[in-house]
């Protein structure tokens, strides 16, 4: 008859937690793209609500961002949406690139 000990229990907890933090790690691998990139110091040059896009400028370089459906946009700790870009706000914004164009994943205003 085999006799478990508080080594064998606490051994076990280990394991188990050990497979849920690599659970998170893989898990967390997936929730951005690994080319996310982000930009700040500029300012919003133009917003184009209908094709759901913006200019950004910094420092005589120009970007234009796609909105779409999956970016997150945050007036200081409160969701806003496209309306809530103007031109001349500074802005953080974090993007992905989709072949030629670049995707904004989370834009920030009032950081």
């Amino acid at each position: 008859m085999t006799t478990r000990t508080k080594n064998d229990h606490l051994l076990a907890t280990e394991i188990s937690m050990n497979k849920t933090v690599l659970a998170i790690i893989v898990c967390s691998m997936f929730a951005l793209p690994a080319s996310a990139e982000t930009i700040s110091g500029g300012k919003i040059t133009s917003v184009n609500a209908a094709a759901t896009s913006f200019n950004y400028s910094k420092k005589k370089k120009n970007w234009t961002f796609r909105v779409t459906d999956k970016t997150v946009i945050r007036v200081g700790k409160k969701t806003g949406d496209l309306s809530d870009l103007k031109t001349g706000q500074s802005v953080i914004v974090e993007f992905h690139r989709q072949g030629n164009a670049l995707a904004a994943l989370i834009i920030g205003i009032g950081f």
